[in-house]
């Protein structure tokens, strides 16, 4: 049986929210993708990556990006708190292959989705073992 997490409130400040959705924005109609990064639930910077598919339904982040990235947190003693990635045409629920291919099971996942009417659609989502628990999300300026 999994064990389900708690509830959480992740903190991810205003200015990296609007970092995401504008990547989201310029990389549409394409997913975007990218990392947060801080300590615990609290995000204090923002990670684009290039999304090496170029496709509309899923993101595969640059490799050689992302292990730069990785090296620079493991330097200034920072983790990934989170994993954003937006949905262009689809709401901010996890596809059956954003549960299947999400594999930091302590990282929020992100999503953002661009299929909205002027107003913000992002969820946070961890997964474990093939079940979906939606987590608090608080937005601080």
């Amino acid at each position: 049986m999994t064990e389900k997490p708690p509830l959480s409130v992740w903190v991810i400040p205003r200015p990296i929210v609007n970092r995401i959705l504008t990547h989201a924005m310029k990389t549409a109609p394409q997913e975007c993708v990218g990392l947060l990064s801080g300590n615990g639930r609290q995000v204090k910077n923002w990670h684009p990556l290039t999304n090496s598919l170029r496709h509309e339904r899923r993101f595969l982040a640059d490799p050689s990006q992302q292990i730069q990235i990785m090296k620079q947190l493991r330097d200034c003693g920072e983790e990934i708190v989170a994993i954003y990635h937006s949905h262009p045409g689809t709401c901010a629920q996890p596809s059956k292959v954003d549960l299947q291919e999400h594999h930091y099971p302590e990282a929020l996942c992100l999503i953002i989705s661009l299929d909205t009417l002027g107003r913000l659609d992002m969820n946070g989502f961890l997964f474990r073992d093939g079940e979906v628990f939606v987590q608090e999300l608080t937005i601080c300026d």
